[in-house]
């Protein structure tokens, strides 16, 4: 799974950094492709996540290195950072 940076930066690591997990195949086949999920990466590096689907569903991790784990399914689904804090690799 790769991350994609935005051109938009948060001013310092009390900011939260949003982001969302695009998927080009669905391959589960639950929660098709597009915009799947979005959610924010917290200073500590705890991630919340919302899903996008007709039942909805909140989800809280460890890392988002935790949740391309989970969810990358071998480059088929990306996360795709809006905000990035200020020193960040970009």
């Amino acid at each position: 799974m790769t991350t994609h940076h935005p051109t938009q930066f948060v001013r310092s690591d009390t900011d939260l950094v949003r982001f969302h997990l695009r998927r080009f195949e669905d391959v589960t086949g639950v929660s098709g492709t597009g915009r799947v999920a979005g959610g924010v990466i917290f200073p500590d590096g705890t991630v919340a996540m919302r899903w996008n689907k007709d039942k909805k569903s909140t989800a809280v991790y460890d890392s988002i290195d935790d949740v391309a784990e989970i969810h990358g399914h071998d480059g088929a689904t990306v996360i795709e950072l809006i905000d990035v804090r200020a020193g960040d690799p970009e």
